[in-house]
């Protein structure tokens, strides 16, 4: 070989050299894989869904476009639960009446079901907060309708701010939650519902004054429970509606973490659930009030609703 042509070649082996060094060490793209050996989710990035089936308030089942069916854990909030063993504590600011939190962890589901059941949805999970809860569900805000379906909830008082994560949206859901409570929006409505003329260990904790179906067909679907701090005998106790309709107490014995539950229509009493024994419904479904009077006829609380 001339010295011109090893001259040529030199740059040519250097340049394949180059190429098979660089070949060589390519390595191949790590895929992170979900708990079911999936491929993760891009934070930040929606992805298609269509809901089949609504688990409760915060949590959805969904099939994604690709065919993959996720158990959806609302990001950012938290409804009420549907069982009374999982209301207890603190968590909803001013309220801590279980009965009253289960209620509305009933209302939360059907609310959530009215907005997104049988829809397409968007999938977004969050760049601050892990993919999947401990069980395994996904963490992802739910558009449904052009709208984030936290933040209607939210507005619409069947939620609280989940401030035990962290998010993207706290401040703004925060700012949700503040205003439904001032405006005292569905759940918060018990901060503006109650109110004492003195201080007193019975309390009216909640009021179901729109019975499930036909109100007609189902006068005990109406129901009011009371609550006390302390034992007591409610004997001589009454309770009346804006109407002015009575029901006085017998001699019914009430305990702290008791719940008594005076049904509008007839029944048999057994314990703590009684009967007003009305052949109709009693309570308005768009405003009307109960009152809870003592033996002496003073006034120990009003529980009111709508306008």
């Amino acid at each position: 070989m001339s010295g011109s042509s090893l001259f040529r070649f030199i740059p040519l082996a250097i340049a394949l050299a180059c190429l098979l060094a660089i070949a060589g060490c390519i390595m191949p793209v790590k895929v992170t894989l979900d708990p079911s050996g999936n491929p993760a989710y891009t934070c930040g990035i929606p992805v298609d869904a269509r809901v089949t089936r609504v688990i409760d308030g915060d949590t959805i089942a969904v099939k994604t476009a690709g065919g993959r069916e996720e158990t959806v854990r609302i990001l950012g909030i938290d409804t009420p639960e549907t069982e009374e063993h999982g209301n207890w504590g603190n968590e909803y600011e001013g309220i801590s009446s279980p009965v009253y939190l289960t209620s509305w962890g009933y209302l939360a589901s059907d609310q959530t079901e009215n907005l997104v059941k049988g829809k397409g949805v968007t999938l977004m999970t969050d760049c601050m907060t892990g993919e999947r809860d401990r069980y395994g569900r996904l963490l992802a805000y739910v558009g449904v309708d052009g709208s984030d379906l936290g933040s209607l909830l939210l507005e619409g008082g069947y939620a609280r701010v989940y401030t035990e994560e962290s998010f993207g949206k706290k401040q703004q859901y925060l700012l949700l939650q503040s205003e439904a409570q001032s405006a005292g929006a569905g759940l918060w409505s018990a901060a503006k519902t109650h109110e004492s003329s003195q201080k007193s260990p019975v309390s009216i904790v909640f009021v179901q004054y729109d019975a499930p179906g036909d109100d007609r067909e189902n006068p005990n679907g109406e129901y009011i429970v009371l609550a006390s701090d302390e034992p007591l005998n409610l004997s001589g106790w009454t309770i009346a509606d804006n109407s002015g309709t009575i029901y006085r107490f017998g001699n019914v014995f009430i305990h702290p973490g008791d719940r008594v539950t005076l049904h509008i229509g007839s029944g048999t009493p057994t314990g703590t659930t009684l009967y007003w024994n009305l052949s109709a419904p009693l309570l308005g479904n768009d405003a009307d009030a109960v009152t809870l009077r003592d033996p002496d006829g003073k006034l120990i609380a009003v529980y009111r609703w709508g306008q």
